[in-house]
């Protein structure tokens, strides 16, 4: 029997309802597969994001988050259960980023390129003085999170993309108290370099 939920914040426009859909009951592979394009459309980006934010490659985290998705298939056309899609999906995602580093031999603490400076990112309607404190924002932002530890830096991203704590200590594998002391540190390390 397979079994997965998810259901994003009440009255969310577009709400997704997976609670106690049962795939298998009906045998319809068609059934499976739209489920799952709808968790892909609700959760790509997101999973995409956190993996980018990992390891740094916008072509290759499009390829690990896709990768996520193809497991979640497999593991549903298997008749395994998964209790929240969500937490799920960024745990597997999370693994094969940190695999990922791995292979590539530079688990480091080095910022990824989603927390470059960049000129184009910066507001085009500043004015010069606007967009010389918005580089120096960006710029103290970046030395904090470079201080950071990649526990640290993970709690933070799953945080922001919107996780419970109770599920970031899924998708880390950690207590949810590890969670709190992780975030903790964290924000208390991003605001001191910040205010500086």
């Amino acid at each position: 029997m397979v079994k997965f939920w998810w259901t994003p914040k009440a009255g969310a426009a577009g709400e997704l309802e997976l609670d106690g859909v049962d795939l298998r009951e009906r045998n319809d592979a068609s059934a499976l597969e739209q489920k799952v394009t709808e968790v892909f459309e609700w959760f790509y980006e997101p999973v995409n994001r956190y993996v980018r934010s990992i390891i740094g490659s916008a072509a290759d985290a499009e390829d690990l988050a896709q990768e996520a998705f193809v497991r979640l298939y497999t593991s549903l056309q298997s008749e395994n259960r998964i209790g929240n899609v969500r937490s799920w999906l960024f745990r597997v995602a999370h693994n094969l980023a940190i695999d990922y580093l791995r292979q590539v031999r530079h688990l480091d603490h080095d910022v990824p390129e989603g927390w470059e400076l960049r000129e184009d990112r910066l507001d085009p309607g500043a004015n010069a003085e606007q967009r010389l404190l918005e580089q120096e924002q960006r710029q103290r932002l970046r030395r904090a999170m470079i201080r950071l530890s990649p526990q640290e830096r993970y709690c933070l991203e799953l945080r922001a993309e919107g996780l419970s704590y109770r599920e970031i200590a899924e998708v880390l594998g950690v207590s949810i108290s590890s969670v709190n002391t992780f975030l903790g540190r964290g924000v208390k390390k991003l605001a001191g370099e910040i205010n500086v």
